[in-house]
């Protein structure tokens, strides 16, 4: 995957919250998305800092996307983490690379870039929510022993 693993987890975690029930705690993700639970709590309140989860406390407390998935772009969670930049810096580490600019793997780089950016844009994580659920089903995706809500 070409985004960090904070990245990776948040999109993770949302495409859960999308599929489960209204709130759904930490714990619960970090056992269903096999991953450790602090790293999963310090995302989440990343998430809800830039408003793309909310927090419920109390008893059945936990978290919930901030609005409805299909209104969440894959592109807006990336750069609410800061995860864009692994593709829109120079390969080759060169501060003054640009396409006026360029090192020798800018051209090779700039379409794949373009393209990642495009279908960033124009997905959201409602789009990547509805195909899981079909595997979600089958125990493919959630790897630990709890799934969304309404999967068995």
């Amino acid at each position: 995957m070409i985004f960090s693993k904070k990245c990776e987890y948040a999109l993770r975690s949302l495409v859960y919250l999308a599929q489960s029930s209204p709130v759904c705690g930490a714990r619960q993700i970090s056992r269903s998305q096999n991953v450790p639970y602090h790293f999963i709590g310090k995302v989440l309140h990343e998430l809800k800092g830039k408003g793309l989860v909310k927090s419920v406390r109390g008893a059945g407390g936990g978290f919930a996307l901030a609005r409805a998935a299909d209104g969440i772009s894959l592109i807006e969670v990336v750069r609410a983490l800061e995860c864009d930049d692994v593709w829109n810096r120079c390969i080759y580490g060169f501060a003054g690379c640009s396409d006026s600019h360029h090192c020798p793997l800018h051209e090779g780089w700039k379409p794949i870039r373009d393209s990642i950016n495009v279908y960033l844009t124009n997905h959201t994580i409602g789009d990547l929510a509805r195909p899981l659920a079909g595997f979600a089903e089958s125990g493919v995706i959630w790897q630990g022993d709890v799934k969304p809500h309404g999967l068995s």
